[in-house]
């Protein structure tokens, strides 16, 4: 494995290429009351050290924030991966995964809420000069 300095290890800003990603509720050891998305990436070759790394985020938990879990080969990263996250599983207690994420990430742009992204075909829209109604029961 490469020498103890830290500084070769590549510097994510993102993950490029997410193959999984979910948000857990859970209960850290010290008793607080927690929710963090979990994101998994594609493995990716690093040459310079005839290595491969899976980029993971565990909000809140991984330091860097994206941080590069390493293998001798694509498999072996993504099987390193997701032992560091049944680390973090075993390590809380009360994990609640495909939990509601505490702050909802946009899916429409800031400023277009209720409007819709394409317009209404012929078939959907109303005739003039009638309404629709929704019953309520």
């Amino acid at each position: 494995m490469p020498e103890n300095d830290e500084d070769w290890r590549p510097k994510l800003k993102r993950i490029e290429d997410p193959i999984t990603e979910d948000c857990w509720e859970y209960v850290t050891p010290s008793g607080k009351h927690r929710s963090s998305r979990l994101m998994v990436g594609r493995p990716v070759h690093y040459p310079e050290r005839r290595l491969w790394y899976c980029p993971i985020l565990i909000e809140g938990y991984t330091r860097p924030r994206i941080r590069p879990i390493f293998g001798m080969g694509p498999v072996d990263s993504l099987m390193n991966a997701m032992t560091f996250i049944r680390k973090f599983f075993e390590e809380n207690s009360e994990v609640l995964p495909g939990a509601k994420p505490a702050s909802p990430t946009r899916s429409r742009p800031h400023g277009t809420r209720g409007k819709r992204a394409t317009p209404k075909s012929k078939s959907q829209q109303s005739p003039p000069g009638k309404t629709r109604t929704r019953r309520v029961t």
